[in-house]
């Protein structure tokens, strides 16, 4: 079975019905935000990002 590689993107700030937002978890200013900002916005993922080339989203 071939694997496809596609996927939904992960926002962090989308709101939903259920599960609740990962921010109503997360109290500000803990370690976690960090985390996740440096991983969104520092680190060069260009390598990993490259390999998903189809639609983003559910496979057909």
């Amino acid at each position: 079975m071939r694997m496809s590689k596609v996927f939904r993107p992960w926002k962090t700030d989308e709101v939903w019905l259920l599960p609740p937002s990962v921010v109503d978890f997360v109290p500000a200013g803990h370690p976690a935000h960090l985390v996740r900002d440096l991983v969104s916005e520092e680190l060069d993922l260009s390598a990993i990002m490259g390999a998903y080339t189809g639609v983003k989203g559910y496979p057909c």
